[in-house]
């Protein structure tokens, strides 16, 4: 109801007017151009923690237990995060992971702006997610099946694969590229602008920072 009384006072302004529907993570726009989207192909995040059949659980950079409980008698959960959240604590193993600005790499905003990431401090322990995938598919054997673990590696991969992703390395090594610049996507997809909003944060881990909390729109972090 809430929607559609947005969409009725928007079109009475007799101006164009986009709607951006936001989400809780700075890169979940990426995450589902990867295809990484509990559900398709596989388990919901409510179906993967009420199940009892799940030798292992794998969390990386989510706190799905801070809303939620696990099933009882899980065998065994693993955490990469940047804090102790609530899944953290209840992790067999907790792998420190690096933040943005720690590691290189690209994060996609929900307008569809492609953002290079590079690494600007590296912290002893720490470590990016990819080099965290990386040494344990060594360990297991399987690390000529994943092939290099170079971001820049990874970032070729994406820009041949995946669609709306063949932008210039060249270009977004000086500033962030929306995919509204790029040719016309092949799936029909219609390009997105940047609606250059102010603070948006499910507070997962804006609750850590002091500045966050500083500013008019904190309200909300939690």
């Amino acid at each position: 109801m809430g929607v559609r009384r947005l969409v009725e006072f928007g079109s009475s302004l007799g101006i164009p007017v986009k709607y951006v529907p936001l989400v809780d993570y700075s890169n979940s726009r990426g995450a589902v151009d990867m295809g990484l989207v509990p559900g398709e192909g596989g388990m919901t995040i409510p179906e993967m923690l009420a199940a009892e059949n799940l030798d292992v659980l794998w969390v990386v950079g989510a706190n799905p237990l801070s809303r939620a409980k696990l099933a009882a008698g899980k065998a065994f959960v693993v955490v990469q995060d940047l804090f102790l959240t609530e899944t953290a604590a209840r992790a067999d193993v907790v792998f420190p992971a690096a933040c943005a600005y720690e590691k290189s790499g690209t994060v996609t905003n929900t307008c569809g702006e492609v953002q290079r990431l590079k690494q600007a401090v590296q912290y002893m322990g720490a470590k990016p997610d990819l080099e965290i995938i990386g040494l344990l598919a060594k360990e297991m054997g399987a690390a000529p099946v994943m092939g290099p673990w170079l971001p820049d590696t990874v970032f070729e991969s994406i820009r041949k694969n995946a669609a709306g992703y063949d932008v210039s390395p060249a270009l977004l090594a000086m500033r962030a590229v929306s995919l509204a610049q790029v040719p016309a996507i092949s799936d029909g997809r219609s390009p997105v602008g940047s609606a250059h909003n102010t603070l948006f944060t499910s507070g997962t881990l804006g609750r850590y920072s002091k500045m966050l909390h500083a500013v008019l729109e904190s309200r909300g972090l939690h």
